[in-house]
């Protein structure tokens, strides 16, 4: 699983000469059960075909080839995935005096009705959770920002 990961890693492209010696150094350093190189493209292949291509090729009308990638199929994929899905940020931060992103104020202006839950210097806050101020009063958040 690791090896196939390692090499369909987009940030670390693998020649086919590297491919085969990186399996050849596990198999003399005594790795059980270590697939071909063979075993590993044919499974690329239906894990390829199963996810689909993200990437289409399109054709101009003066005949020159480019490719272009659908984001909503990246989103779509980036979601389903759990490494990448704990990463991405569908609420907005109050990042205090300035906003480190962009996205942030845009999402608190126009595309996100309040948040059910804000982060605050390290502390998470949930709506209709009773709440305590600094100066000892109480309250209970209906909506943030």
């Amino acid at each position: 699983f690791i090896t196939s990961l390692l090499f369909s890693s987009p940030w670390l492209l693998f020649s086919e000469a590297q491919k085969k010696a990186v399996l050849n150094w596990a198999k003399e350093l005594g790795v059980q059960n270590l697939p071909s190189l063979g075993v590993m493209k044919k499974c690329q292949s239906h894990l390829q075909d199963l996810i689909g291509d993200l990437t289409e090729k399109v054709e101009s009308r003066s005949g020159n080839i480019f490719y272009i990638n659908s984001v909503a199929k990246a989103i779509a994929k980036d979601y389903t995935n759990p490494i990448t899905h704990l990463a991405m940020q569908d609420y907005p931060e109050d990042g205090g005096k300035g906003l480190s992103q962009v996205f942030h104020g845009k999402k608190m202006l126009n595309d996100l009705p309040s948040p059910p839950v804000i982060w605050v210097d390290g502390t998470v806050y949930f709506m209709d959770e009773l709440l305590q101020e600094s100066s000892g009063g109480y309250f209970i958040p209906q909506r943030f920002f």
